[in-house]
């Protein structure tokens, strides 16, 4: 008898009124869940559960490439090999990636092949949102274990396993092939669609985004038009401004009227050990809880600080040592921090030098911004001008808090999937794309008006400053998308080199890897080295 393995301790607490106390949860045989009243109905919610123990892993795999973080110090976890882009083949965290999305697959196999489509709404529902499941797990994995689709469709990705037995091993499908089955998932799911339950839970819109971010990677940019069009002009969502962004962080999903599908965690249930194991915990460390390892990197807070009014900004706790004093805080050429104390007479700034006071390089970008500058040994640096600074290891404390905070619980967080303002940028990266320049402006300033940019702050045809549609699409996705892994697939689908030559501990160390080409083998993770074992070579390693 084959057994079924669920991972998902408080279905019992979800699903108080079904009786499955014939045999443990972790027992059931197929013959019992055909038997056990309420089973299907628990293997459908356990399945979201096990989306919970996924998604950690998830974030450090596909976040920790970026050039949006920046890590503090050396560390024992494996985690350091997925930021620093030192691939080894046992990485613990991307086995436990692998596995924990296996596990919501078979676990949507299992339900696909018990039920049947039209036997009710019901079933037309659950069959929906098991097929949107699989698909978001299949479409991450040939992401993160295959080269983009647009380098290299041929090239191996992931085996696609559609059946729930265990015992079934198969080879590598090609990157093609995986896209294939996702785009036939969702596509079927939007048509199975009977309900809108809530944003925690599989549903038309979520389906729709999946395929609109599928065509847009893929390069068929027709279609991520279209299906960005359906969801925008579905109104079922809008734009969460001014004071509302921060619920992005601390809302329930289901008050977030920005999301599409999140992954829900819930208050107190799902947070162990005071949030210290949780993705948050990483970024900060407030009301006792958090490592606080891993800041928001410099690249991106010259971008995000270019506007005062600038909300994004908001999601950045720098952490104050001393506010008495003030300092313009510079990136030496070996990527290390630097400042000088600097007094301020409204906007200008100066510092004293050998004796000398010498004010800051001031500079309008013309838009309604300042960016100030100092020359050091002859070279002119931007700063970034703060109260005086805590770091760790030298590394300026600028907590990232887009992580944590829900429902005033330090690390509690339910990550998005899919939201609106991914949405229009899809939208604005797909005209971009086939030239539409005007509408791909357009839908770049409504994220931004929503961000607080002032008008002068605007993209228009004739102050793109050398830049292309696309390049000012790109930085506003790194700007409004940002620890919600996209940053990595961005760089790497559009074929643009990673730099990540600025301050933290992956430029320490014997021959640091600090510009990733996006085709470099780098780019793609090892296959593990236990799945390879355990599937007696019939997987074969990525080069």
């Amino acid at each position: 008898m084959k057994k079924i393995l669920l991972s998902f301790g408080i279905v019992g607490v979800l699903m108080s009124s079904c009786s499955l106390d014939k045999e443990p949860y972790d027992s059931l045989t197929n013959e019992s869940v055909d038997k056990t009243e309420g089973a299907i109905e628990a293997l459908h919610l356990g399945n979201y559960h096990t989306l919970k123990g996924w998604v950690e892993n998830w974030h450090r795999v596909t976040e920790y490439p970026g050039d949006n973080v920046s890590l503090s110090g050396t560390t024992s976890d494996n985690l350091f090999y997925n930021y620093n882009y030192k691939r080894v083949v046992n990485n613990s965290r991307v086995n436990s990636y692998w596995e924990n999305s296996y596990r919501v697959i078979a676990g949507t196999n299992l339900l696909l092949q018990k039920l049947k489509e039209g036997e009710s709404d019901a079933s037309d529902q659950m069959i929906a949102e098991n097929l949107y499941l699989r698909s978001m797990m299949y479409f991450y994995l040939a992401n993160v274990f295959g080269k983009p689709y647009t380098q290299d469709p041929a090239s191996l990705a992931v085996p696609i396993k559609l059946s729930d037995d265990p015992f079934e091993i198969l080879p590598r499908n090609t990157v093609k092939e995986v896209y294939d089955q996702v785009e036939a998932d969702l596509l079927k799911a939007e048509s199975l669609f009977k309900e809108y339950k809530s944003n925690v839970y599989g549903n038309v819109y979520a389906a729709q985004a999946l395929l609109a971010r599928l065509y847009l990677y893929k390069g068929d940019n027709q279609k991520a038009l279209q299906y960005a069009n359906k969801v925008i002009e579905s109104g079922k969502f809008s734009l969460l401004a001014g004071s509302e962004y921060n619920k992005l962080s601390v809302a329930i999903p289901e008050d977030n009227k920005e999301s599409i599908f999140a992954i829900k965690f819930v208050k107190d249930i799902d947070y162990k050990d005071d949030g210290w194991y949780t993705i948050g915990s990483m970024y900060a460390n407030f009301q006792g809880s958090g490592w606080g390892e891993m800041y928001a990197s410099r690249p991106y807070l010259e971008e995000v600080r270019k506007y005062p009014s600038d909300v994004r900004y908001k999601m950045i706790l720098p952490v104050v040592e001393n506010a008495n004093e003030l300092h313009a805080y510079y990136v030496t050429d070996d990527y290390k921090y630097a400042s000088v104390i600097v007094t301020q007479s409204g906007s200008d700034y100066s510092y004293t030098e050998g004796g000398t006071s010498k004010t800051l390089i001031k500079e309008s970008n013309g838009a309604g911004a300042f960016q100030y500058y100092i020359n050091i040994a002859g070279k002119k640096r931007s700063v970034l001008i703060d109260r005086k600074l805590a770091n760790r290891n030298g590394y300026l404390k600028y907590y990232v808090i887009k992580c944590s905070g829900q429902e005033g619980q330090a690390h509690l967080w339910s990550p998005v999937i899919s939201r609106l303002a991914e949405i229009y940028l899809i939208r604005a990266e797909a005209h971009a794309k086939t030239g539409n320049v005007t509408e791909a402006l357009k839908d770049v300033n409504v994220i931004r008006q929503r961000a607080g940019i002032p008008s002068a702050g605007l993209w228009t045809a004739a102050n793109l400053g050398g830049k292309t549609a696309l390049d000012v699409v790109m930085q506003e996705r790194q700007l409004e998308l940002a620890w919600e892994g996209h940053r990595k697939f961005d760089v790497f689908r559009n074929a643009k080199v990673m730099d990540r030559k600025y301050p933290g501990t992956h430029t320490a160390g014997s021959s640091p890897i600090l510009s990733i080409d996006p085709k470099s083998n780098q780019a793609i993770e090892f296959i593990p080295e236990q799945q390879i074992v355990l599937s007696n070579g019939i997987l074969k390693q990525n080069p």
